[in-house]
């Protein structure tokens, strides 16, 4: 099997974070650059041009980050990682649901509020405010459902839960300096320094020029998020 990423990326780095935990040996890591997906043979693998992306030994393509990691799961299903009884595996489900939209909430939250991203689109304080009520709700909703003991967030053991969470919460801090973990969220904010010690966790910082205020892209270089007189 292939697995086509982007090192830095939140979402595929779930699946690269799990195929670490997980010791999964037989999968090759095909590097892409952001933009890469849109490409035609990627978009022949999946015509809905993102990452990650599954591509089997006999050719068929899987996508979605958590499809892919259930999928995986369902091969190598020692050691568990999504619960051995269906409570458990309920409040995996529940707890997935609530990342998932944490994630989707923060890039329309970052694209309106940090400075970087004036260079993509016109800013909307309104658009932000309105967003940000949600984003914390779903931080305060993982909260309430983390294990009181830990050390991870499902228990005592590793679960999917912690490989899909965690690529958030370093690219927020790591990339915009967002260290949104308050005193508030006690539990999330032990396992977030816990897990950042993993040698699953480690990262490279964004590397598509939205991560910097001052940039300056390399001459003759087309980013995907230029306008049309950046690129001239």
């Amino acid at each position: 099997m292939k697995l086509y990423n982007l090192s830095w990326g939140p979402w595929p780095r779930r699946v690269t974070i799990y195929v670490q935990e997980k010791g999964i040996r037989d999968i090759e890591i095909v590097p892409l650059s952001y933009g890469d997906q849109r490409d035609p043979e990627m978009m022949r693998k999946n015509p809905l041009s993102y990452i990650p992306v599954l591509e089997l030994d006999d050719g068929q393509c899987l996508f979605d980050s958590l499809a892919i990691i259930e999928y995986l799961e369902e091969l190598y299903p020692k050691p568990n990682f999504i619960g051995t009884t269906p409570i458990e595996r309920q409040r995996m489900r529940a707890f997935m649901h609530l990342c998932n939209e944490f994630f989707h909430r923060c890039m329309p939250y970052y694209a309106n509020t940090l400075p970087q991203f004036a260079r993509l689109l016109t800013q909307s304080a309104e658009t932000a405010a309105f967003i940000k009520p949600f984003l914390d709700r779903s931080v305060a909703s993982m909260e309430m459902l983390a294990d009181e003991n830990g050390p991870f967030l499902m228990g005592e053991r590793i679960s999917i839960a912690d490989c899909a969470l965690y690529p958030m919460v370093h690219h927020n801090a790591e990339n915009y300096g967002d260290h949104f973990l308050t005193d508030e969220h006690p539990k999330l904010k032990r396992w977030a320094e816990m897990f950042a010690r993993r040698e699953s966790a480690a990262c490279p910082l964004r590397d598509d020029g939205l991560r910097e205020i001052d940039f300056v892209p390399e001459p003759g270089k087309r980013y995907w998020w230029m306008k049309e007189e950046q690129a001239a």
